[in-house]
């Protein structure tokens, strides 16, 4: 019985009404514009890979000279 229990759910990855009511609490919440969240998803984007490679090249330095 539990193959049958798939038959029950929609093609969504996620219930589309729950994603609107989350969308729009955190509109609520955030209140931010959507050029600031873009800026700061990319500055994260960017920054973490960025970091990694400082952190490596620290660590590298400290290394060759230890």
């Amino acid at each position: 019985m539990i193959w049958l229990s798939a038959l029950g759910h929609h093609g969504e990855p996620a219930d589309p009404a729950l994603l609107e009511w989350i969308g729009h609490r955190l509109d609520e919440l955030i209140s931010f514009g959507p050029l600031t969240v873009v800026i700061v998803l990319g500055l994260v984007i960017v920054g973490m890979p960025a970091a990694l490679v400082a952190w490596y090249w620290l660590v590298r330095r400290r290394h060759d000279q230890g």
